[in-house]
């Protein structure tokens, strides 16, 4: 069996609308890079705050950023890691976050904004950004018409794409 590392998308089974806490784990890491949502963390912190180990990261610049590898890798095991952030932004965090070895069930995931959404061509394997409600498309590489499918690849970044021919396609 081949192990496909998890990917953050838009019906990720991470992504929620309102953290929740995890008595279960030892100590609750936050990462914002969002300040739109300040209230939201604060709130959070202090129902948390003296019942739960926490640290709280706010992630101001760029730079910032790019270092979230080295304090995701010094967490202890059993931690739980809420990221809340813009999509791009939470995308790289999460990213970082599986590379240092957390799971699914260890993170929660607050997007501010818009969620991205990718489909994969397999007719000539490129992955492009789609609408959120779009259910079929035009590849842009190739032009072939494509039925963006309901399966989501881990390894493909993206929801599978099926060429169909328009022409053939009856209205009920």
């Amino acid at each position: 069996m081949v192990y496909n590392s998890p990917v953050l998308f838009d019906k990720s089974e991470t992504i929620v609308e309102k953290f929740t806490v995890r008595w279960d784990r030892r100590k609750l890491l936050i990462i914002s890079a969002e300040p739109k949502e300040a209230d939201i963390i604060e709130q959070f912190i202090n129902d948390i705050n003296g019942l739960k180990e926490y640290e709280h990261i706010e992630m101001k610049d760029e730079l910032q950023l790019k270092n979230i590898s080295e304090v995701l890798d010094r967490q202890k095991m059993g931690t739980q890691l809420y990221i809340s952030a813009k999509w791009d932004d939470a995308v790289t965090i999460f990213m970082a976050a599986i590379e240092a070895g957390f799971s699914e069930d260890e993170i929660q995931t607050l997007i501010s904004g818009e969620k991205r959404r990718f489909v994969y061509c397999i007719k000539c394997y490129h992955l492009q950004e789609v609408e959120a409600d779009e259910t079929d498309t035009i590849c842009y590489h190739c032009q072939i018409s494509l039925e963006i499918g309901p399966f989501f690849s881990r390894e493909r970044k993206g929801y599978i794409g099926y060429p169909y021919n328009p022409a053939f396609v009856t209205s009920t």
